[in-house]
């Protein structure tokens, strides 16, 4: 969090808000939100505990609750308020509930305009202050995932999986500092961002969402990210979802995982605990399962892992309306009363309502919670603790001393960190395949470029695809927008060649909602419908003869959660009848270039058999299309490096998925082959870099307790005749220990700019810690630590090797056994009980 002015001035400018509250309390704090006439918060002169001690157990029960809404407005207005809230207008989820916080989820606020929804926000606090049972103010959270994706005109930066692909993390946080200000401009004041879960599953349908299957890269990027994200002082992060979410057993969203104590605390876990150095104000919860516990239920992550070991001491929120997915979905309980009880005695601070449905709403969440405390089924300390934590949050982001937004800032704040956005875009592409140097385009050509890009309306579609998921809408845009800001591949090409033919197919991806009952009507594998008309063909046909070169748009449309659920990888089959055409209508003299807008590695290698250079964009959101036409025609030189490994076989569904590069071996047992299509870390240039002679600070070491991090230093030239920026990867591949050891591993990364023919040293640092493991048995349930071995670094997919040496085996930083593994009675505490069982449990043995 940014220092707390006041704190600064009084000698503590080194003391962080969160800090600052806790170390004083919300005496002040309480006091300024008196403007309220029923504030009971304006009557204590006390901290935050005495706040809470004159709070009544139903209005505490209240602050643990966030409310969807799609309406600012506190009286009637002709919203649709759910039958199953209790109430019958937003302004009584604060004077008869007295909730604590509201959201917009699926990012969509309820005006997509940034000056109404600064000007709702404020009204609706401002009601809430003076009419709420405590004038406590509210916090809004927004799913503000990649860039201000809420709001007409904001920058929406590259997803996820782009920032992988561009290893920069400094640029993401750059970025998402202007994302922080932006959000709190528009009077917000959490984002839950960043996703931390680890993309190894491309068939699941956030698999965008995702920053890396390599936790290294994974924990780098959020943990910059979630610091950027509290740039604003009135911002908060939400590290999310807490934990293994993104494994699925079918791919399926929301599907429980099964996975081992070794590769969840190897793999799965160190990602969020990076995130969490940076301080978060807030955890998101796992919708799903992990072996056999929803982890909203699981103490053994909220409290043992996240809060005892991890040292969290944010706000832990559930995720939409997962206590009541604990019947529905996973069909763990019988009924709510149960599913409150246990989420809340887990660790759940504070529960996230949606906006619909059969689920129980905010009174019976409310009934129930007060109910469970007065039977003695949830003790009224852990009800103290969860409110304690969303209060000192409230406090933390200044809502106490000032419960409004400057409604001046937004206007200055959408739209900005251009700069910053396409230089992310640019980074993030990643040139699979350039044979015969198709690319780039000198400029002069004849180019025709077709691929979806439009609906039945006439609606440009293609707007869709480059920016996916969580943008102006949970699905995406509407094909009519409105959009962020935004430039296109047809405009931006158009005025960096000499001609450009325009024929786009259709697409469109109005069926992800419409007529969940009916099977004909729910969301394809390709994320939406396409189609290649005869006419469409014909005019390819007639074009393509003429072309000095074709690029091709390829990919899929914006999706989430379950809807962008697949089981094949495959293009949709009317791109893969379009390339088929225009590799009939074109000589073997013409470059064809496709262009892939898509969450996922779609493809197959027969279709890319067919092109002769192909660029995987990802979903580069706002600046697009500058970045795309300037890459196709050599005004920028691509440096993306794969940040997951490209199935080989993607429509094969069983067998070939997922193949990250730190799995175990054997590839293949000689049935199947399961190497990746394209390894993790490929990427292509316009240039050549070649590496050199390679070296290490200390090419052995006592143990990696002492010595966390050692740098490896290699030449690197750039030996052709264009200036480039190249990611400089150094991998562990090859060692041995008391476990399986991974294929590969990554250690550490760093990009350098070359002109032409110029030579310079890299110094990589590489942390340590990525050689961890988990030694002993089948169990794994000891300490991590970096065995006593010969690792053979190699530097790139195959470059120069060097080997370090670590001599005695230790623990980089955690050298605790695993947590709960003493808890005998199984009652979500290791006490002396425990011992004495353990011990009776072995003598009997």
């Amino acid at each position: 969090m940014a220092d707390n002015p006041d704190a600064a001035t009084d000698g503590m400018a080194e003391t962080s808000r969160r800090t600052f509250v806790k170390a004083t309390g919300a005496a002040t704090a309480a006091a300024a939100v008196g403007s309220g006439a029923n504030s009971a918060a304006a009557q204590t002169d006390s901290d935050i505990d005495g706040l809470i001690e004159g709070m009544s157990l139903r209005q505490k029960a209240g602050q643990m609750t966030q409310v969807a809404i799609s309406s600012f407005e506190p009286e009637p207005d002709g919203s649709n308020v759910p039958e199953n809230f209790g109430v019958d207008t937003v302004g009584e989820l604060f004077t008869e509930l007295g909730v604590g916080s509201v959201l917009s989820g699926g990012a969509a606020p309820p005006s997509f305009d940034g000056t109404e929804v600064v000007q709702g926000v404020n009204a609706l606090q401002e009601y809430n202050v003076r009419n709420a049972p405590n004038g406590i103010p509210f916090l809004y959270g927004v799913d503000a995932t990649h860039g201000n994706d809420l709001l007409e005109g904001a920058t929406a930066l590259p997803q996820r999986m782009n920032m992988g692909s561009a290893r920069d993390p400094d640029l993401v946080e750059e970025a998402e500092r202007h994302t922080s200000h932006s959000v709190a401009a528009m009077g917000a004041h959490w984002t839950f961002a960043p996703t931390t879960d680890l993309q190894r599953d491309p068939r699941w349908g956030r698999f965008y969402e995702g920053i890396s299957e390599d936790p290294l890269l994974e924990g780098d990027i959020s943990r910059v990210r979630a610091r950027a994200l509290e740039d604003d002082e009135r911002m908060t992060a939400c590290v999310k979802h807490f934990a293994a979410y993104s494994i699925p057993n079918n791919g399926n969203d929301r599907a429980p995982a099964a996975t081992s104590l070794r590769d969840l605390r190897t793999d799965l876990l160190p990602p969020y605990r990076e995130a969490l150095e940076s301080d978060p104000g807030t955890v998101m919860v796992n919708s799903g399962a992990v072996n056999g516990k929803p982890a909203h239920a699981s103490h053994w992550l909220l409290t043992d892992v996240l809060r005892e070991r991890y040292g969290f001491e944010g706000v832990v929120l559930s995720d939409y309306d997962d206590l009541d997915r604990l019947i529905t979905n996973h069909d763990f309980v019988e009924d709510f009363r149960t599913a409150t009880k246990k989420a809340i005695n887990a660790g759940v601070d504070m529960y996230m309502i949606g906006n619909g449905g059969s689920a129980p709403g905010p009174v019976q969440y409310i009934d129930t919670l007060v109910s469970l405390v007065e039977d003695g089924e949830i003790p009224m300390e852990r009800i103290d603790e969860a409110v304690r934590n969303i209060l000192e949050l409230k406090a933390d982001l200044g809502l106490f001393e000032q419960p409004t937004v400057d409604e001046s800032r937004i206007q200055s704040a959408l739209g900005g960190a251009q700069a910053a956005s396409e230089q992310l875009a640019k980074e993030s592409l990643v040139l699979l395949k350039n044979d015969g140097d198709a690319l780039p385009l000198s400029g002069s050509e004849n180019v025709l470029l077709t691929g979806p890009g439009v609906d039945s309306d006439g609606n440009d579609t293609r707007a869709l695809m480059q920016h996916g998921g969580w943008t102006l809408g949970w699905q995406g845009p509407s094909a009519g927008g409105p959009f962020p800001r935004q430039n296109l591949l047809v405009d931006e090409l158009r005025s960096r060649v000499g001609s450009l033919t325009h024929v786009p197919t259709s697409f469109s991806n109005g069926t992800w909602w419409a007529g969940q009952g009916d099977e004909g009507n729910q969301q394809s594998d390709e994320n939406g419908e396409f189609e290649f008309t005869d006419r469409q063909e014909t005019a390819v046909r007639s074009a393509a003869p003429d072309a000095d070169a074709v690029v091709i748009v390829l990919g899929e449309g914006p999706h989430n959660e379950g809807f962008g659920d697949r089981d094949e990888l495959v293009l949709d089959e009317s791109q893969r009848r379009l390339v088929d055409v225009v590799d009939e209508a074109t000589s073997d003299s013409t470059p064809v270039v496709g262009v892939m807008y898509a969450g996922s590695p779609r493809g197959s290698a027969e279709t890319f058999g067919q092109l002769d250079a192909l660029l995987f964009a990802g979903e580069p959101g706002s600046d697009a299309g500058v970045a795309v036409a300037d890459t196709l025609v050599g005004e920028y030189n691509p440096s993306g490096k794969l940040a997951f490994s490209w199935p080989r076989n993607p429509g094969t569904p069983v067998g070939t998925t997922p193949v990250p590069l730190n799995r175990y071996p054997p590839t293949s047992t000689g049935a199947t082959d399961n190497t990746p299509l394209y390894e993790f870390g490929h990427g292509l240039s316009y240039t050549n870099f070649e590496y050199g002679d390679v070296s290490l600070s200390k090419s052995s070491i006592i143990d990696a307790s002492t010595t966390a991090e050692v740098v490896l230093s290699v030449e690197v030239s750039n030996t052709g005749d264009t200036a480039g920026e190249h990611v400089v990867e150094v991998f562990n591949t090859q060692s041995y220990g008391s476990v399986l050891q991974p294929i590969r591993r990554l250690l550490g990364y760093e990009r350098v700019s070359l002109a032409a023919g110029e030579s310079t040293t890299v110094d990589v640092p590489l942390d340590l810690s990525a050689l961890e493991v988990v030694p002993g048995d089948v169990l794994g349930v000891m300490p991590k630590v970096v065995e006593a071995a010969d690792y053979e670094l190699t530097v790139g997919q195959d470059g120069p090797t060097t080997t370090l040496t670590v001599n005695e085996t230790a623990s980089v930083g955690d050298g605790l056994p695993v947590p709960g593994r003493y808890d005998i009675d199984n009652d979500d505490e290791a006490t002396y009980a425990d011992v004495v069982e353990l011990f009776r449990a072995v003598r009997e043995s």
